[in-house]
């Protein structure tokens, strides 16, 4: 498991398609000292609008979960980590990654550089966790 500091390299140089982080990598973090930062990051996304949420909603739709109270859970989303990535477009990547202190799963947003605001951000979409 490789330990990742979200957004510590915002503004360096990245891979040609604008992404940093691997779907064959098993990420952890340490929510507790992301959350500031992350609950910041989501509330400027609420305030400005990111084109790429719709990548979000759309994996959300598919996999026949709610948009109004995203719901996905932890049995779901263990078969991506370190595997493959829920989802990848020109926008945005999506990514399962765990917590370093439990056995929760938390769906990771990786930005493109084609995002206004938001170039190489990354966000957790679900904060509290995964069900």
């Amino acid at each position: 498991m490789e330990k990742l500091k979200l957004n510590k390299e915002i503004g360096k140089p990245v891979t040609p398609q604008g992404y940093k982080l691997s779907e064959t990598k098993k990420y952890v973090i340490d929510l507790g000292k992301e959350l500031n930062e992350q609950t910041a990051i989501l509330e400027a996304v609420r305030t400005m609008g990111l084109e790429a949420m719709n990548d979000w909603w759309d994996w959300l739709k598919v996999n026949n979960f709610s948009t109004d109270m995203p719901n996905p859970t932890n049995d779901f989303v263990e078969k991506f980590y370190g595997v493959k990535f829920l989802w990848k477009t020109d926008l945005s990547q999506g990514l399962v990654v765990k917590d370093e202190h439990d056995d929760d799963y938390y769906i990771l947003m990786e930005c493109s550089r084609e995002n206004k605001g938001f170039k190489y951000t990354q966000i957790v979409l679900t904060l509290g966790g995964c069900m």
